[in-house]
């Protein structure tokens, strides 16, 4: 695993399980290469994903919040 894959995973803090609204949210980052088509290159990118549980519709919810560029 290369430093900026652990960087990324380390950066992705849960958190907390309940809120006032009785909401589950968590965040998740996922490490992907895209290629890169003016370098040339296959480049790393960081996806962080908001998930969360909607109770009215008993299922879960998966918002991508941000993308970034990895070094």
């Amino acid at each position: 695993m290369s430093t900026e894959t652990r960087m990324a995973i380390e950066q992705s803090t849960p958190m907390p399980q309940r809120s006032e609204s009785g909401v589950s949210v968590r965040y998740e980052t996922k490490v992907f290469s895209l290629w890169d088509r003016k370098a040339g290159v296959e480049v790393a990118h960081a996806f962080t994903y908001e998930i969360a549980w909607i109770p009215e519709r008993q299922c879960w919810r998966s918002f991508l919040c941000s993308v970034n560029k990895l070094a």
